[in-house]
């Protein structure tokens, strides 16, 4: 299984988000600069996320983008099939018809069992526990790259 960059995007900006003081906001240029996202992508996934109340954005002088409590306290396999936006993301049998559909093909079933204890397994972890050892100098010096 491949995450979409979408999800993978989002990720970064909530992992960032938790990392960062919880008061303190964020800008798309902030975001951008230091997950060397393009801004254009990171709007598209920062208006997806604030829909869904997994950021808080506010517009304005003293606005910008803050993760929610309700980012924080869901599962990362939730957020994961959240934000892949496929409630068949492995295989769509009817997508381009298979010839194997009418005969009992059980890929199909296989797989989904797959996704569901891999989403089961991720459930098990939060954004919380992504650690890591040295938070500061990921981003030292990011700005003049």
């Amino acid at each position: 299984m491949k995450l979409n960059h979408f999800t993978d995007y989002s990720l970064r900006v909530l992992i960032y988000l938790n990392k960062k003081d919880k008061t303190a906001s964020s800008s798309l240029d902030e975001l951008s600069g230091e997950l060397d996202i393009l801004r254009n992508h990171l709007i598209k996934v920062v208006q997806f996320l604030s829909k869904e109340e997994l950021v808080i954005t506010k517009r304005g002088k003293n606005g910008g983008i803050v993760i929610s409590e309700k980012a924080l306290n869901t599962g990362l396999g939730t957020l994961i099939h959240l934000l892949e936006q496929d409630d068949s993301p492995v295989i769509n049998c009817h997508s381009k018809p298979c010839v194997f559909m009418p005969f009992s093909c059980q890929l199909k079933f296989f797989l989904d069992t797959a996704y569901q204890a891999f989403i089961d397994s991720m459930n098990q972890h939060r954004l919380s526990d992504i650690v890591f050892n040295n938070w500061e100098s990921i981003f030292a010096g990011r700005q003049n790259v």
